[in-house]
């Protein structure tokens, strides 16, 4: 059994590919953006912060602090002039994670004059830090009815911009 949770933690920390997954205490904010920049824990604590609740898989409400993507976006500038319009729809997030998994968010999902959804890149879930495994940064969608989209150890941020072949 002692075996056996060895190999469990070691799964989380080295991964299916068998690369060390290193705790990024930053975030690469870049891609289609005037202003690109990292989130480390002293721009962090410089923004912002909001908080959002979510059910997890059990039922049990959560409430997870951070700050707004859409805040991060406009701080690198993703926007021309802050306003969603034209090309600018067609710019989508590509957020990575630490162990190579990534999802796609279109800016109108966390655009205010688009939606009433905040989505944020929380540190703190019920007011403690994130647990190892969940952080120290994780993207949280609030109104998805599956969590596949709230991915964990958040390692970049970019915006792209779709064109077609």
């Amino acid at each position: 059994m002692k075996k056996l949770s060895i190999l469990i933690l070691a799964f989380f920390f080295i991964g299916p590919s068998g690369r060390l997954l290193a705790q990024s205490a930053e975030v690469a904010v870049g891609g289609d953006v005037a202003k690109p920049f990292k989130i480390t824990a002293a721009t962090f604590a410089e923004m912002k912060k909001v908080s959002v609740k979510v059910k997890s898989k059990d039922g049990k409400e959560h409430e997870y602090s951070g700050i707004s993507i859409f805040e991060i976006l406009t701080k690198a500038e993703a926007v021309p002039n802050n306003q969603l319009r034209g090309k600018s729809l067609t710019k989508y997030l590509l957020v990575s994670a630490a162990d190579g998994y990534q999802i796609v968010i279109a800016l109108p999902e966390i655009d205010p004059a688009f939606t009433d959804q905040t989505v944020i890149l929380a540190n703190k879930e019920d007011g403690k830090d994130l647990a190892a495994n969940y952080g120290p940064f994780r993207l949280i969608v609030p109104r998805d009815k599956k969590p596949a989209r709230s991915a964990m150890r958040v390692t970049h941020i970019d915006v792209l911009t779709a064109k077609k072949p």
